[in-house]
């Protein structure tokens, strides 16, 4: 009876242990990577798959079993060669990154535009024991250098044409500004303007000293309004009393009027010395 009841524990025992161990085989899974499986224009100077799973792994015991279940291979399946990194403050990951020194050693190169694929076998092994059990891939695409390149010069010519333009046209503008300011300020020519208008000069000079006199009063206007603003900086205070310290002309205040009369001598003196060379070449032209 003894005997029996031995065996029957025997049994139990090792039934739950099988189950446990078959349960633990297919239980390891990846939930996660990066770059993600089929993700396009990964980096080309760090080469690697960060790898995420379900169960701890770090496992010192299992390292350098587990290291030997991935590889690294380009898009013509030749292998690139790799160190596999467990990361102590997170035992569920595991970093596969390209060995550049190695790999300029054996003359392979990283190439853009490029796929690249990490395996990792069904042998890999958590800390728990259970394994991956089936075959898994993570492929990447490495960025196209050139494309990038092409496009930053386009952004690069959009950028200076831009500005090229933009400066242009505010270059034109003041241009356009200053000629007109010079416009502005020509002389009054009463012969020229009643030439243009069909009236006489006397027509012409009557209406010129009316608007001459109007821009005058309204500038001094200006100016006193001015000059009363003014008026502390012109005055200095001498025990108690207050005095001018001295004599300011108009243009002290802004004006830069120019009297009629001045203008109409100018326009007189600029007609007569016109008619005088005119008179002094028909006169050269006559002796010939």
């Amino acid at each position: 009876m003894k005997r029996a009841r031995n065996i029957v524990c025997i049994a139990g025992l090792l039934a739950v242990m099988m189950t446990s161990t078959a349960f633990a085989e297919g239980d390891l899974e990846i939930t996660g990577s990066y770059p993600e499986d089929g993700q396009k224009n990964t980096t080309i100077e760090n080469v690697a798959a960060k790898i995420q799973f379900n169960k701890d792994v770090g496992n010192k015991k299992n390292q350098e079993a587990n290291s030997k279940c991935f590889s690294m291979v380009d898009e013509d399946g030749e292998e690139l060669p790799i160190r596999v990194y467990y990361n102590p403050e997170d035992p569920k990951e595991v970093l596969v990154l390209a060995d550049t020194t190695e790999m300029n050693a054996e003359k392979i190169t990283v190439k853009d535009n490029s796929d690249y694929t990490v395996k990792v076998t069904k042998d890999f092994t958590a800390d728990d024991g259970s394994t991956l059990g089936t075959d898994e891939e993570i492929t990447f695409k490495t960025l196209n250098q050139s494309r990038n390149n092409m496009v930053y010069m386009v952004m690069m010519f959009l950028m200076f044409g831009g500005m090229f333009f933009f400066t242009s046209r505010q270059m034109k503008k003041h241009m356009a500004e200053e000629n007109e300011g010079r416009a502005k300020e020509e002389p009054f020519n009463p012969y020229k303007e009643a030439k243009k208008t069909g009236k006489s000069v006397s027509e012409v000079i009557a209406e010129h000293e009316k608007e001459v006199a109007k821009k005058a009063a309204k500038e001094a206007r200006h100016a006193k309004d001015r000059a009363e603003q003014e008026v502390e900086e012109i005055v200095e205070e001498t025990n108690g009393n207050y005095r001018v310290k001295g004599p300011r002309p108009i243009s002290a205040g802004g004006s830069s009027y120019i009297t009629g009369r001045k203008a109409i001598a100018e326009a007189k003196k600029a007609e007569e010395e016109r008619l005088a060379r005119r008179r002094a070449a028909a006169k050269k032209k006559k002796k010939k």
